[in-house]
């Protein structure tokens, strides 16, 4: 259930929390990404710190930058993004890098 809490605050914060403005912006502007990063990261912190995971700066930190490259690299259509759609591939290739980033906080802090 943990995992899928988890989840839910990332589709929060990936998408309602996002909103339209920062979505077509945070690949232009380096500081509407780290806004971005931020509320996702927040997100995913408190909620995982409220399912009673043991969240560290480090694990705040990963979860900022991981976020941020993916979404500088989707916005910006680089590396394996270049060649995909942004709305097929490109949206699936994010979503499983979220998931995964997710899975690597439950794995480190005991919760798989």
């Amino acid at each position: 259930m943990t995992f899928l809490t988890l989840i839910f605050a990332h589709l929060l914060a990936d998408y309602p929390l996002q909103g339209e403005f920062l979505a077509t912006m945070k690949g232009k502007n380096i500081v509407l990404l780290f806004s971005h990063a931020g509320i996702w990261t927040g997100c995913i912190a408190v909620a995982g710190h409220l399912l009673g995971l043991d969240i560290t700066v480090l694990d705040v930190g990963i979860l900022f930058a991981v976020h941020a490259i993916a979404d500088y690299l989707k916005a910006a259509g680089l590396l394996w993004y270049r060649k995909m759609d942004a709305l097929k591939g490109g949206l699936i290739s994010d979503q499983l890098i979220h998931a995964a980033q997710i899975s690597l906080l439950l794995a480190m802090n005991g919760g798989i």
